[in-house]
């Protein structure tokens, strides 16, 4: 097939003048369902695969699918799926993602790499001649790619703002009837997926440059961005930056949260950023973890109540810190100490134990050589002999009549 567009928004050149006003219709942008002009069709059986042309493997169709009603001039891509997500979904990026991305998503960021996987992952589920059908779930989306589903909704919609897809139907629930008809056919979904179709890009230049030209596509605001005079204060309308917390008191922080004696409710952050500025003052006296809980022990006995959950936790430290007084204390600091002088004083028995048992040995090693000493090989000669003349005399009166 010599057209690669497949009936796209491209209408072939030469067409007759009672057509022409029909083409001048069909080359309007097509931007696909919205809040206001939702579209919707009509449910049909599918096989639950079908073969694609090569044969070698399958497409992923439900059993039950929804055909989008007939709307002229849908685009579609001109080529495959790997041409699309390895070259005209980056070039769109790099070139129009701080123009026309970033204004229409602002503080929501999505990078390229998270673009392109969205876009593999949706070129799977497309129609490899036309881009076209695409129609997966979020669900499945962040199982394929990894991502959460939150940043595949963000990657989403970068790759609609960059005009390389376009969102033909928006995704609903399931009217009673439809999910009856789905039940009847093993289908248990409860809605229907949003049907995309994947194209060129929409936004065509006159002059692109190629890329690796010496003509920056992309300009990062980061090359721009200096804090090297600014101001200490803006104004009433702007925000104070937060100090940077201390080194100490964050690595105490971490620790005491990752300590198996800390109280549950500590561990509602999970990271010690938020503990650091409370205890700034304590880190710079070397506190420990173990002297957190032991302040925490001290505030129970003392007749004080700590809820399972406090309301306020940070504040509920901050006050027991506060009440403690003078932080060169270390609330741990006896028990550690007398903790010392008992592994002391067993280290100190146990080599009085080794001590004596080596002075037993060396005294049993000299009794051993002792037994081999020139008195004793003389008495045992003397006792020898006088066995030996025992035995004889006993020998003699038994043979006297």
């Amino acid at each position: 097939m010599n057209d690669a567009s497949h009936g796209s928004a491209c209408p072939p050149d030469g067409l007759p003048a009672a057509h022409r006003d029909t083409a001048t219709l069909l080359t309007h942008r097509y931007y696909g369902s919205s809040a206001l002009l939702r579209r919707r069709g009509t449910a049909r059986t599918t096989p639950e695969s079908i073969r694609r042309a090569g044969g070698e493997c399958f497409d992923r169709l439900p059993r039950i699918v929804l055909e989008i009603e007939p709307v002229a001039a849908i685009p579609c891509w001109r080529g495959r799926a790997r041409k699309w997500v390895h070259e005209t979904v980056p070039t769109a990026y790099r070139s129009r993602y701080d123009s026309h991305v970033r204004p229409a998503m602002p503080g929501n960021p999505v990078s390229l790499k998270s673009v392109m996987a969205v876009a593999e992952a949706r070129a799977s589920f497309a129609d490899h001649r036309t881009g076209r059908n695409c129609r997966p779930t979020n669900d499945r989306l962040a199982e394929i790619t990894g991502l959460s589903i939150r940043t595949v909704q963000r990657a989403s919609t970068a790759l609609r703002l960059l005009g390389v897809a376009t969102e033909v139907m928006r995704g609903r629930q399931r009217s009673r009837d439809e999910r009856f008809a789905s039940w009847r056919v093993g289908d248990r979904g409860r809605g229907w997926a949003s049907v995309w179709a994947l194209h060129d890009c929409r936004f065509r230049s006159l002059s692109p440059h190629p890329e690796g030209s010496s003509f920056n596509l992309f300009n990062s605001c980061k090359k721009s961005l200096t804090t090297t005079n600014r101001r200490k204060s803006a104004g009433r309308s702007a925000a104070s930056r937060r100090p940077r917390p201390d080194n100490r008191a964050l690595l105490l922080a971490n620790r005491w949260i990752a300590d198996p004696q800390t109280p549950a409710w500590a561990r509602r952050y999970r990271t010690g950023g938020p503990w650091a500025a409370v205890l700034t003052t304590v880190a710079q006296h070397g506190w420990t973890p173990r002297d957190l809980n032991q302040l925490l022990t001290d505030w129970v006995g003392t007749g004080h109540w700590i809820p399972e959950s406090p309301y306020k936790p940070i504040g509920l430290l901050g006050k027991i810190i506060a009440s403690h007084g003078n932080p060169a204390e270390r609330p741990a600091a006896l028990d550690e100490a007398r903790e010392q002088a008992e592994l002391l004083a067993v280290r100190q028995r146990i080599d009085a134990q080794i001590q004596n048992r080596e002075t037993q040995r060396r005294a049993r090693e000299a009794g051993r050589a002792a037994l081999q000493g020139p008195g004793h090989q003389a008495a045992r000669a003397i006792l020898d002999e006088i066995a030996r003349r025992r035995k004889g005399r006993g020998s003699g009166a038994g043979a006297t009549p």
